[in-house]
């Protein structure tokens, strides 16, 4: 059988017996074929008693095989041949919450209409007992009265959680993601509100641009929503699709830059959205990890690349621009007001030897400015050049000017911003397109404003309350603006 989605997989115990359990929603398959499957397992297991009784080891071992032949053509043939089922993946989830904490479960994979389990009953509790609990941890799906029950050697059970987890792995890798990375754990901010202000719900089309870990595109997908999800991270990439494998269909994951979103979601074949969402800036997993070179508060290589492919690093900024570029990108992108005097360090540092850690270059910016405060005298420079190195501001021009075209009448475009850069080019552009018109003192009366294409939802930015500033002071500047086209 070919599974689409492996959600769980544990390590199997050689202890008890363990049962391969196979389970469909009720109405899935046509009543008539179950009901003559029904009857032909009833004449061989019939049959395969009385060889038992018989000591009939031979006819024992065929009648086995032609069950199992009898199940996979009647059961698991049709249930593998099941076109994607997306709501089935959202009420599934909750099923796998509760099997992936339960003692006895090996091991369980989730696919369209359907589920596996590799279940070793604990205690006293009988298989029928222990399997009844478990469905019954998902009210809102009928199952099957009649489950295939199977039982299996431990190494067959090791080898079918296997499978699993090896069916997972492909998937993720399918696009030759790096797979050496740290765990990517990120605190979505403003998870709530900028959901709420797209309007997930069952039937809406909604694009993730910054899909991240998944913590936005998880809330759309479990408010009923089709997401499309973008990222240049494959570190990201792949630990949303892990997040949020058990929604199946429902979430389509594009790698790329939000700059191309347009671009890419035609390529793909999505159609219009009904909501846009980009949660500018970077994320902690990014931060936290010393080997991406983005913060100084633990040494690394001086990176800063989102997408570990792209071709300019930090370093390669840091040791090769001009002093007048440096100095530039410096007071731009950082508002830092000792822009020349570290551009001017860092070049006569760099003429000694090359700069290319983190530490290096912190230690620098710290040699000029001596810290004043809690902020690092390094913090606003290593704003500058990571926004320089990935281009994002560029990115967010791109992205603003192709938003409306990507969503249908009606739909919403939402951004949440970090820094006063982001928040001043998007109430800037939010504010040209949403006047509906412009007058000039040369003009004897307001002209309609051509590039009037929205309406303000958000007159003024949304901002994070003290609940969830307390629980994720990285919160703070985050700023959320909405719009919708009219």
């Amino acid at each position: 059988m070919s599974y689409s989605r492996v959600t769980y997989s544990a390590p199997v115990e050689a202890t008890g017996i363990c049962y391969r359990v196979l389970i469909w929603e009720d109405g899935l398959l046509p009543e008539e074929a179950l009901a003559s499957l029904r009857t032909q397992r009833a004449e061989l297991l019939a049959a395969m008693r009385d060889a038992g009784l018989k000591g009939s080891r031979g006819k024992l071992a065929a009648l086995t095989a032609e069950l199992k032949e009898l199940n996979k053509r009647s059961i698991e043939a049709p249930l593998a041949a099941l076109p994607a089922q997306p709501d089935f993946f959202a009420r599934a989830h909750q099923a796998g919450a509760v099997w992936s904490r339960e003692a006895g479960v090996q091991a369980f994979c989730i696919a369209p209409g359907h589920a596996v389990i590799l279940l070793r009953p604990t205690g006293e509790e009988g298989i029928d007992s222990t399997l009844s609990r478990l469905t019954s941890a998902t009210p809102d799906i009928t199952w099957c009265s009649t489950p295939l029950i199977e039982a299996i050697s431990d190494a067959e059970a090791a080898e079918i959680a296997s499978d699993y987890r090896n069916s997972v792995d492909r998937e993720e890798e399918s696009d030759n993601e790096d797979t050496s990375a740290a765990p990517f754990h990120h605190i979505t901010v403003l998870r709530n509100e900028a959901v709420s202000a797209l309007q997930a719900a069952p039937g809406r089309i909604l694009v993730d641009a910054t899909l991240g870990g998944g913590g936005h595109s998880e809330l759309m997908l479990e408010r009923g929503a089709e997401v499309w999800g973008i990222d240049q991270d494959p570190t990201a990439r792949k630990a949303a699709r892990r997040r949020l494998a058990a929604y199946g269909d429902r979430l389509h994951v594009l790698a790329g830059n939000f700059r191309n979103a347009a671009q890419m979601l035609q390529e793909a074949g999505a159609p219009l959205a009904d909501g846009l969402l980009a949660d500018i800036g970077i994320s902690s997993p990014q931060v936290d990890c010393a080997e991406r070179g983005f913060s100084f508060n633990a040494d690394g290589p001086l990176d800063m690349r989102m997408n570990p492919s792209a071709p300019q690093s930090a370093a390669d900024l840091v040791n090769n621009a001009t002093e007048e570029e440096l100095a530039d990108i410096l007071h731009r992108y950082g508002e830092e007001r000792a822009a020349r005097a570290i551009a001017r360090r860092i070049v006569q540092e760099r003429s000694k030897a090359p700069l290319t850690t983190t530490k290096q270059l912190a230690d620098l910016i710290g040699s000029v400015l001596p810290r004043k405060g809690k902020q690092h005298p390094a913090t606003r420079s290593f704003q500058a050049l990571r926004i320089a190195v990935n281009d994002e501001l560029g990115a967010l021009e791109d992205l603003l000017h192709s938003a409306m075209g990507m969503l249908k009448s009606g739909g919403r475009f939402a951004v949440i911003t970090f820094h006063s850069l982001e928040d001043r080019a998007v109430k800037h552009f939010f504010e040209q397109i949403t006047r509906p018109e412009i007058d000039r003192p040369e003009w004897p009366a307001p002209r309609p404003n051509p590039d009037c294409t929205a309406r303000l939802i958000t007159r003024k930015p949304i901002i994070p309350g003290e609940a969830e500033l307390a629980a994720n002071p990285r919160a703070r500047s985050a700023k959320l603006r909405v719009v919708e086209k009219l």
